[in-house]
């Protein structure tokens, strides 16, 4: 049961940290985008007020949408291989982001065009975090397992 938690506990690291990388990511290439174009550079809090938003978001994001995807994952996947635990977790978590994407786009009054578009970025959004969580709960589990397992040859001494 420790080992679970643990599991997941570093997973939700990997993908909280991803997330909040994205942003960075992100604002950097509006900047470049902004300088290029002669356009507004924004304020001097433009971009770590976007790292604030992202890291808020992904820690809301965390039980909502990677815990369950990469779970399921898990669950159904769980005897086939690493592989197979990553890819039903980002369908999950792809399924799950639209969804949200879009209950929230209808409910803030987007406009319907712009609906499929908010959708695919938010589908776009949740793929590197929901990979590395999925691949680092995998690779504790696979840690736990290789200490708790005994080493195999190793005769004791006989004196």
């Amino acid at each position: 049961m420790v080992v679970r938690i643990a599991r997941h506990l570093a997973g939700m690291a990997a993908a909280w940290l991803t997330f909040v990388a994205q942003s960075v990511v992100g604002y950097f290439g509006l900047l470049v985008f902004a300088v290029v174009t002669g356009s507004g550079l924004g304020g001097p809090l433009a971009g770590p007020m976007l790292a604030l938003a992202a890291a808020v978001a992904g820690v809301a994001l965390l039980p909502l949408l990677f815990l369950p995807a990469v779970a399921f994952g898990q669950a159904v996947g769980r005897r086939r291989g690493t592989g197979r635990v990553v890819a039903l977790s980002t369908i999950v978590a792809v399924v799950l982001a639209i969804g949200y994407a879009v209950v929230g786009a209808v409910l803030t009054e987007v406009p319907a065009g712009y609906v499929p578009v908010v959708a695919g970025v938010a589908a776009l959004l949740v793929l590197a975090p929901v990979v590395l969580y999925a691949l680092t709960a995998e690779g504790v589990g696979w840690m736990a397992r290789r200490w708790r397992a005994p080493a195999v040859g190793l005769a004791p001494e006989v004196g």
